[in-house]
């Protein structure tokens, strides 16, 4: 057989109607907004100022500073070059380069004279190829010099172009 839970009695719950917090006095955290106050235009205008005021000093305390930009540094690419099938073939490892350095190179090496044919490819497992196919009595060398100086040629005329923009 189930129980009944027991319920308070009338007299006991009469007693506890007094109001506990009579005796104390309740600070509010809201601001007086009676008519004896100030108006309220005056007081939110203070408010503002003030917490604006606060947050100037907050970020002199904290010490905050505009740093200016660093110097553009310039990276060297490492290179790595084998003989290619051919004596005129040549591959060149270039690491740490995209596809968009590489279109570019191998246009201007395309351009060059004495270039029979340049191409890339970029794989995950190893880094980036640049294949070329020389034509006879070239060196490799002259043929990088002369596509890295054209290409050096083409980055300042940009780089004039943009100078000038700014």
């Amino acid at each position: 057989m189930a129980k009944k839970k027991a319920e308070p009695k009338e007299e006991d719950l009469e007693s506890d109607n007094k109001d506990l917090l009579d005796d104390e006095e309740i600070e509010s955290h809201y601001p007086d907004l009676s008519d004896d106050s100030k108006s309220k235009e005056e007081s939110v205008t203070i408010d503002v100022v003030d917490v604006v005021e606060e947050d100037k000093e907050e970020e002199e305390e904290e010490g905050f500073e505009i740093e200016p930009e660093p110097e553009p540094t310039y990276k060297f690419l490492t290179l790595a070059m084998k003989k290619g099938f051919r004596d005129d073939d040549y591959t060149l490892s270039i690491e740490g380069q995209s596809h968009g350095f590489l279109n570019i190179f191998v246009q201007h090496l395309l351009e060059t004279e004495g270039v029979n044919s340049a191409a890339y490819k970029i794989t995950k497992i190893d880094p980036p190829e640049v294949f070329i196919r020389l034509e006879d009595g070239y060196e490799i060398k002259k043929i990088l010099y002369n596509a890295i100086e054209s290409l050096r040629a083409e980055v300042g005329e940009v780089e004039k172009v943009f100078k000038k923009l700014m």
